[in-house]
């Protein structure tokens, strides 16, 4: 089944839920120099979660099935002046 990431087309098994395109997405991006300083200052990565054009709450994540064409953004907090 597709589904798109950051407008990249991703192939993922019939069923699969958002929490665990999330967790996936989460461990890849854990080192990267923003996210990793912002574990260690909150506890939290503070990625935001958009599902065909809608942000998804935490508590949603592990409820929705994702369909194919499905499209996933997700995005980071911005620091600078």
């Amino acid at each position: 089944m597709k589904i798109t990431i950051n407008s990249k087309e991703e192939e993922i098994e019939p069923g699969t839920k958002l929490s665990e395109v999330v967790k996936k997405i989460r461990e890849a991006k854990k080192d990267e120099p923003m996210i990793k300083s912002l574990i260690q200052k909150t506890g939290e990565d503070h990625i935001v979660f958009v599902l065909n054009g809608q942000i998804v709450r935490p508590p949603e994540y592990d409820s929705i099935e994702l369909k194919e064409g499905d499209a996933i953004r997700w995005v980071h907090p911005m620091f600078g002046g």
